[in-house]
């Protein structure tokens, strides 16, 4: 773990204001110390996000000194500091420091797809400034769960500019070097159990009439993926790669202008399934969910978009791909479905999406039930 900051976490305007004020590096940009106005975006765990809406012009030339470089007038500040768990009655500690600062500096981004740009970064309190998608921008989660919903060939463009970013990223991330640098050893503890300490459970409760073969399954095929997070060192994924993590900027006309991909804490060595079904996952459930009887179209049009460029891009799959997306896209819809689209549905509605999801994994099992077909079939070899 990093040495860890005194500052408390800035969680509110006034903490915001002060910290900007105390700040004495010369090297801090002066546009960023007084802006117009500090928006508190989110406080997620041990960490707290606000958007600066900057008090100068805002110019494209970002070398000219004492200007905001920005191309928004605005830049984000996330602070972080250590989020202590208790998992089955254990202390774990989870420290995002320095993976997201290292990962923004390093990872590879294509003409439409990007991480933030670090502009500063203050170590020894855990603070960084980087660059912000903009005000107008939406995650991919609320623009696929719209009451209006771009056209379907843009959602299709989105699976396949990430589809394309992603393989690059992985190709990236096969490296020795970078594989050594991103060993997240507290990032490995919490995905080993956020899905999959769980699992058991939530279909335990859902379908106590299940049959010792599939609970067997269930039981092997969890502590094979427990082991997997904790010990595979295929590539370096994003590791939190989901819809709400893709920020979305359309054009005045509607058409794709950028996609930026945020949140990079739990970036760490892992495989392409496990990345790539996480955010197939939450692009079927929003489709599901939706109340825009066009979203399931989208979400399966951006899942093709994605899996079949993605394919095309890294050529050959590892072996048995499109079985273990199966599984742990299911497993998540199982685990997450209900929570993370709590506003969007009522009893019936999650009994019939985990029915759909937990389908999907006795289909991959081998068990002998009704085939579905959630978009990522071109993942087969």
């Amino acid at each position: 773990m990093a040495s860890t900051t005194k500052l408390e976490l800035l969680q509110s305007e006034d903490q915001v204001k002060a910290y900007l004020t105390s700040i004495s590096d010369s090297s801090f940009p002066e546009f960023f110390r007084t802006p117009l106005s500090i928006i508190k975006i989110s406080h997620g765990l041990g960490n707290g996000v606000h958007r600066l809406v900057l008090n100068t012009p805002t110019i494209s030339n970002a070398n000219s000194s004492g200007h905001d470089p920005t191309s928004t007038g605005t830049v984000i500040l996330k602070h972080s500091t250590p989020y202590v768990f208790n998992i089955n009655n254990q202390e774990v500690v989870w420290d995002l420091w320095p993976f997201e600062t290292n990962a923004l500096r390093d990872v590879p981004n294509t003409g439409v797809v990007r991480p933030p740009k670090v502009y500063w970064v203050d170590e020894v309190n855990r603070v960084m400034f980087i660059e912000d998608a903009g005000p107008r921008s939406k995650n991919l989660k609320e623009l696929l769960l719209s009451d209006k919903l771009p056209p379907v060939e843009v959602f299709s463009k989105i699976g396949e500019e990430l589809g394309k970013y992603l393989s690059q990223l992985h190709i990236w991330g096969s490296d020795l070097k970078v594989l050594e640098k991103y060993e997240n050893r507290d990032s490995r503890v919490i995905a080993s159990w956020r899905t999959y300490g769980r699992l058991e459970d939530s279909l335990s409760k859902a379908y106590p009439e299940l049959s010792n073969d599939l609970k067997q399954k269930i039981t092997s095929y969890c502590a094979q993926e427990k082991a997997k997070a904790l010990n595979t060192n295929e590539i370096v994924i994003m590791g939190d790669f989901w819809t709400g993590n893709v920020l979305v900027n359309l054009t005045d006309a509607g058409e794709l202008e950028s996609l930026y991909i945020v949140d990079w804490e739990m970036i760490r060595p892992a495989d392409a399934a496990t990345e790539i079904s996480q955010m197939l996952a939450e692009v079927w459930e929003a489709g599901e969910f939706s109340r825009n009887l066009e979203a399931k179209s989208a979400a399966r049009s951006l899942s093709e978009g994605l899996c079949s460029t993605y394919k095309s891009q890294v050529g050959k799959l590892p072996e048995n791909m499109l079985k273990e997306v199966m599984l742990a896209a299911g497993a998540h819809v199982v685990v997450w479905g209900e929570i993370g689209f709590a506003a969007y549905g009522e009893g019936e509605k999650f009994k019939a999406v985990k029915d759909k999801a937990s389908q999907l994994m006795w289909e991959a099992f081998g068990e002998k039930v009704g085939s579905q077909d959630w978009g990522f079939q071109v993942l087969s070899m």
